[in-house]
């Protein structure tokens, strides 16, 4: 069975909506399903929209606690990122 040469893809970076619980909105650099932005505290973040097998996931700053989720579009890309309110207790020491 003959195997084909890797493809080398060019991922396209966009800019995508980044909505906070104030009502502050900025904006991610998306790539796929990632994502890439600051808090509102200043740290950098990143973020996936989805995990293989359909687990869900999500972004807690280490610096403020704020929880974040990537949303998914049609084509399982990245469309957004939004603050949630914070549902699972922080662990000191888990990252």
């Amino acid at each position: 069975m003959a195997s084909r040469r890797p493809f080398d893809h060019r991922l396209r970076l966009k800019k995508i909506p980044v909505q906070f619980l104030s009502g502050d909105l900025t904006t991610a650099s998306a790539e796929g399903n990632n994502a890439a932005w600051h808090c509102a505290c200043g740290a950098q973040l990143v973020g996936r929209c989805y995990f293989q097998f359909g687990d869900v996931c999500h972004t807690v700053c280490d610096e403020c606690g704020k929880q974040f989720r990537v949303l998914k579009g049609p084509s399982r890309s990245a469309i957004q990122v939004v603050e949630e309110v914070t549902s699972q207790p922080q662990l000191s020491g888990v990252r």
